[in-house]
C-alpha cells in the first residue's frame, strides 16, 4: 500500500466544513496559512501566522598549539583542535491548534503541499503550508582534529612535511516529516481530502555517525632562480568511511541486475567497498617575473582536489528499520492520525501483500567513489603604474565522481523494436500500470517507457546519491586594482564564465530552478548543461574616496576648532555589482514519461509551430509558455536542462562616513549607508512549470519574488573609546 500524509486544512474541513484556500503566504522557513472557514454560520479567517520555525545553532571551539625551533632551519608546528556544533530546527505555535488536527497524535500541524512533490519546497502554483518538513529535527557534530607541519629551509629549497587526522562524531536525530507531510496532486483533490502522498516517520530515532580523515603531505618551493620559483607536491588522503556507533547502518543496495533489494543492509557501515583509502592529489605551480624588475608576474598552478565524504545524514536519517519513514495515498482522513512510535510494518513482497508498507527507498551508492576536482590556472599580473595594477587570469577545472540525484527505482527507457509501434506508458503516481487513457503509442525507433511496473515493484520511487557526475567551469578574468593614492582607491573586476554540470540540486532547496533529480538515469548525458550558479557575465567596481576637505588636503586646509571638526574625516565608498541571468529549467509539472520519478517533474518538448521570442523578460510573463508543447505520454523530451536564463541583477550601493576625533583615545564614527540606492527592482527567478493537470499553468513564467530589497537607508553612530 501506498502512503500520503493528511493535511491540517484538510481535517479543518471535515471538522468544521468546506474549507475555502483564499491564499497561502510563502515564509522563510515555515509558511503562515491564511485560510478562510465555513462553519455553516460565519466565516472564520485564520489570517495571523499559525506557528513558528525557530533554527538554533550552538558551536564551541577549542585549540592548542605548540611551536618548537629545532634550528634556524627547520621549525616544527603542531596543533589540536575540538570544535561542537549543533543544529536545531523547531516549530512553535503561535495560536492554539486543535489536537485532533495532528497528523501524528501530539506531535502538533504537519505539512501541506499542493500542486508539487515530495521535496522541501513545491514545485506548483500553491506554496507548502505548515512547517518545514524538518521540523523537529536536530544534531551535534563533534570533530577532533590533530595536524603537525614541519618546515624545512635548505638552500633554494623550502620544504614543508605534514599530516593531517580529524575525528567525527556526528550525533542526528534527522529523518525529515517527524510531524507528517500530506502532499496534493491539486488544489481540487486538496478540496476532496485526497492525498496523493502522505510521509510521516513515526518512530525517529538517534543514529551515531563516526569516521577518521587523514592525510600526508610533501612539498618543495625551489628557487630556481632570482625571479622563477617552482612548486612542486603530493598529498594523500583517506577515510574509514561512513561508519554508526552501533551497527545500525541501513543502506538500499542493488541486486547484480541493478535492481534494488527490497530490504535495507543494515550494518556498521554504509558502503560495500570503501573507495576512500588512497586518494593521491599532486600540485605543481610556479611564479615568474619574466623581465626581473618586480612589475610583472606570470603565475600557473594545476592540483587535483578531493572533498571526502562527511555527511551523508540527510538521505541515511529516514531509513528502516531505526527512522522509516511511512508512504500512503488516498483518502486523508482513512490514514491519519498516526500514533507515534507505532511499530513499522514489513517490506511487501511475493509472499507478503497485507499487513505491510511499500517503502520510499533512499541511500546513497554503495560503492561510492570520491568526489574528485581537478583545477588548472594561468595569471599574468602587471604594474600599470606605482599605483595601479592590472591582472588577467584564465582559471579552468574538471569535476569527476560528484553526486548525482537519481532515482534507481525508475523503468529504464527502450527503443521500439516492433514494426507496428509500441504501447508507452510507464506507471501511474501510485505505481501500478499506467492505464489505459493514460498511454500513448509510439512508433518504431523510438524512445519510450513501456507500461509495466517499476523494477522493483514492493518500494516506491527513490531518491539516491549516486557519484556519476561530471563537471566543468572555464572563466577569463580580468582586475583593475588603483591602491591607495591621494584619498582615492578603486578596484574594478569582470569575469566571463561558463559552469556546467548534470545535477545542480541534490536537494530540491538548494537550485529552486532546476529539477532535483537526474530526467534519465541510464543516459546522464541528456542532463549536461548549464549548472544552476552559471552566471556567463559578472562585474563589480568597488572605489573609497576621502573628500579633499579639512586639515592637510586641498580645500579648506586652514580651518580649525569646531569647524574643523565638521568638515574633516568624510569618506565616501561605493559598490556596484552586474550578474546576467542564471538559468532555469521548464518543468511540465509532473511525471508525464511514467517512468516512476515522482521526485522529478519532466520536461516539456519544444512546440514545432512555435514562432518567435521564447523569453519575453516581463514579470508577469518572463517567457513563452506556448513555445513549448506536452511530449507523448510515456515518452521524455529532448528539451535539455537550463536552456533558459532568468532575470539578471543590477545592485549599486552608497555610504557616507564621517570620522569625528573628540579626544586622543576616543572618535565618533557617523555612517549614512544607502542600499539598492538606485531602487533597481531586481526581479527574482519565474515559475518554471509551464503545465499543471495537463493544461498551461496561469502561472507559468511568472516572477513572484525579488532577489534584492528596495532602497534601504539607515544611519548610525558609534563611538569608539
Amino acid at each position: 500500500m501506498a502512503y500520503s500524509y493528511n493535511d491540517p486544512k484538510q481535517y479543518i474541513r471535515e471538522d468544521l466544513g468546506t474549507l475555502r484556500t483564499d491564499y497561502l503566504l510563502n515564509e522563510r522557513d515555515s509558511l503562515s496559512s491564511a485560510y478562510t472557514i465555513d462553519d455553516g454560520n460565519s466565516l472564520i479567517p485564520l489570517a495571523d501566522p499559525l506557528f513558528a520555525s525557530y533554527t538554533t545553532l550552538r558551536m564551541q571551539v577549542l585549540s592548542v598549539q605548540e611551536t618548537h625551533i629545532f634550528s634556524p632551519s627547520i621549525l616544527n608546528t603542531f596543533r589540536a583542535g575540538f570544535s561542537r556544533a549543533g543544529f536545531n530546527l523547531d516549530s512553535s505555535l503561535l495560536v492554539p491548534f486543535p489536537a485532533n488536527l495532528d497528523f501524528v497524535t501530539g506531535a502538533g500541524p504537519g505539512g501541506i503541499v499542493i500542486g508539487g512533490g515530495v521535496s522541501t519546497t513545491a514545485n506548483g502554483t500553491l506554496t507548502s503550508a505548515g512547517p518545514n518538513n524538518a521540523a523537529g529535527v536536530w544534531n551535534r557534530r563533534n570533530l577532533f582534529t590533530y595536524t603537525d607541519d614541519l618546515q624545512i629551509s635548505k638552500g633554494i629549497h623550502q620544504i614543508s612535511l605534514g599530516a593531517w587526522f580529524q575525528r567525527v562524531q556526528d550525533n542526528d536525530d534527522s529523518a525529515s516529516r517527524h510531524l507528517g507531510q500530506a502532499t496534493f496532486a491539486s488544489l481540487m483533490t486538496f478540496l476532496q481530502g485526497t492525498v496523493s502522498s502522505f510521509q510521516v516517520v513515526p518512530s525517529p530515532n538517534e543514529l551515531g555517525w563516526r569516521s577518521l580523515f587523514g592525510a600526508w603531505y610533501a612539498e618543495d618551493a625551489i628557487k630556481v632562480r632570482r625571479n622563477l620559483t617552482i612548486r612542486a607536491g603530493l598529498r594523500q588522503e583517506f577515510t574509514t568511511g561512513w561508519n554508526e556507533a552501533v551497527g545500525r547502518a541501513a543502506n538500499y543496495l542493488l541486486n547484480s541486475s541493478g535492481v534494488l533489494l527490497t530490504n535495507p543492509e543494515v550494518s556498521s557501515t554504509v558502503f560495500t567497498q570503501n573507495n576512500g583509502k588512497f586518494l593521491f592529489s599532486p600540485r605543481v605551480g610556479l611564479a615568474w617575473d619574466p623581465f626581473g624588475k618586480g612589475k610583472t608576474a606570470i603565475r600557473a598552478a594545476f592540483g587535483t582536489y578531493y572533498s571526502l565524504i562527511d555527511d551523508l545524514a540527510f538521505l541515511l536519517n529516514s531509513l528502516p528499520p531505526s527512522n522509516g519513514a511511512l508512504t500512503f495515498s488516498g483518502s486523508l482522513p482513512s490514514i491519519v492520525p498516526i500514533a507515534p512510535g507505532i511499530s513499522l510494518p514489513p517490506s511487501c513482497g511475493p509472499s507478503l501483500s497485507t499487513g505491510c508498507a511499500i517503502y520510499a527507498p533512499q541511500g546513497v551508492q554503495a560503492n561510492a567513489k570520491t568526489p574528485t576536482v581537478e583545477e588548472w590556472n594561468l595569471t599574468i599580473e602587471h604594474e600599470l603604474s606605482n599605483n595601479t595594477v592590472f591582472l588577467v587570469a584564465y582559471v579552468g577545472s574538471h569535476g569527476f565522481h560528484g553526486f548525482d540525484s537519481i532515482d534507481p527505482n525508475t523503468i529504464p527507457a527502450q527503443i521500439c523494436s516492433n514494426p507496428s509501434g509500441c504501447q508507452a506508458g510507464g506507471v501511474s503516481t501510485s505505481g501500478v500500470p499506467a492505464t489505459a487513457t493514460n498511454q500513448s503509442h509510439v512508433a518504431k525507433g523510438a524512445e519510450y517507457i513501456p507500461v509495466e511496473t517499476r523494477p522493483n515493484q514492493y518500494l516506491g520511487a527513490g531518491f539516491f546519491w549516486f557519484t556519476e557526475g561530471n563537471t566543468s567551469y572555464n572563466a577569463l578574468e580580468t582586475d583593475v586594482e588603483h591602491r591607495f593614492s591621494q584619498g582615492l582607491q578603486f578596484r574594478g573586476n569582470y569575469t566571463w564564465s561558463k559552469s556546467l554540470d548534470i545535477n545542480s540540486a541534490l536537494t530540491g532547496a538548494q537550485a529552486s530552478s532546476q529539477p532535483q533529480m537526474v530526467l534519465n538515469r541510464n543516459d546522464l548525458r541528456a542532463d549536461w548543461g548549464p549548472s544552476a550558479l552559471n552566471v556567463t557575465n559578472q562585474a563589480s567596481i568597488s572605489a573609497r574616496y576621502e573628500l579633499p576637505f579639512g586639515q592637510g588636503k586641498h580645500w579648506l586646509g586652514n580651518t580649525s576648532g569646531v569647524e574643523s571638526k565638521l568638515i574633516d574625516g568624510w569618506q565616501l565608498n561605493g559598490i556596484a555589482t552586474i550578474l546576467s541571468g542564471f538559468p532555469f529549467t521548464p518543468l511540465i509539472g509532473s511525471n508525464r514519461s511514467g517512468d516512476g520519478d515522482t521526485r522529478n517533474p519532466d520536461r516539456p518538448a519544444l512546440n514545432p509551430s512555435f514562432s518567435g521570442p521564447v523569453l519575453l523578460k516581463k514579470p508577469s510573463e518572463w517567457f513563452n509558455p506556448t513555445a513549448f508543447v506536452l511530449p507523448a505520454v510515456g515518452t521524455y523530451s529532448t528539451l535539455g536542462r537550463g536552456t533558459l536564463t532568468g532575470p539578471g541583477l543590477a545592485d549599486v550601493d552608497v555610504s557616507l562616513f564621517k570620522n569625528t576625533r573628540i579626544s586622543e583615545r576616543t572618535n565618533l564614527e557617523f555612517r549614512a549607508e544607502f542600499f539598492n540606492v538606485l531602487n533597481r527592482v531586481n526581479f527574482g527567478p519565474p515559475n518554471t512549470t509551464v503545465f499543471a493537470s495537463g493544461a498551461y499553468s496561469a502561472s507559468a513564467g511568472t516572477i513572484t519574488t525579488l532577489a534584492t530589497n528596495p532602497r534601504q537607508i539607515q544611519f548610525g553612530l558609534k563611538l569608539i573609546f
